[in-house]
């Protein structure tokens, strides 16, 4: 991917596949400034830039401030090892006062478009190229979580906000691809579900 190629606004239309994760309480900067740094050390990506027209240039300076009920946008691209394609990406830093902190990866549905042979809607039965991009958010998850724990990690289109550690159920990680930490394996009754991953996190698809 070209300068270009990263900045036309055409790749940046339509909805979002994410990666979204969630950090109860709200107000530690120290974790989302920890996912940061693993994020930032990821062989998978490359960023973290504040404008588009950063892009392969200087990257953020390290640890951020992030304000009371704020959003703050950065960008970056993820690679897709085994076929070397190299997608971008939007890092979003979600602060909900009185709620919990959310770190968003999201890759504009436009380029995958381009990319893939892409059918909507958008289920890995009409698109098992997904799996792909699932495998590098996952590995994501996992290297972020190894440095700074989190509450809830959820995969999917437009998945942000969709629901939280508070109010997830069992059902849903039926229908949703989820990564969940011990302690809410523990509660909803799931911990021999799933998929077994890294430092006791499970994943559920």
């Amino acid at each position: 991917m070209n300068y270009s190629e990263f900045i036309d606004p055409d790749n940046w239309i339509g909805g979002f596949y994410e990666l979204s994760i969630e950090f109860h309480p709200v107000g530690v900067n120290k974790r989302l400034n920890d996912a940061l740094v693993s994020l930032q050390k990821s062989k998978f990506f490359n960023g973290i830039w504040k404008k588009q027209q950063d892009f392969q240039t200087h990257s953020i300076s390290l640890p951020i401030k992030i304000e009371d009920d704020s959003v703050n946008h950065f960008y970056g691209t993820l690679l897709i090892s085994d076929e070397n394609t190299t997608l971008p990406c939007v890092i979003t830093i979600i602060r909900i006062d009185g709620e919990s902190d959310w770190l968003d990866i999201s890759i504009p549905q436009a380029i995958l478009e381009q990319i893939y042979p892409y059918k909507y809607p958008l289920t890995k039965e009409l698109n098992p190229w997904l799996n792909k991009v699932d495998e590098i958010f996952i590995k994501l998850a996992e290297n972020i979580y190894n440095h700074s724990s989190f509450d809830l990690a959820m995969i999917g289109e437009e998945i942000s906000g969709y629901t939280n550690q508070e109010n997830i159920i069992a059902e849903y990680l039926e229908k949703t691809t989820c990564i969940l930490p011990i302690h809410l394996q523990n509660r909803l009754g799931v911990q021999e579900k799933g998929e077994e991953l890294s430092n006791q996190l499970r994943l559920y698809y």
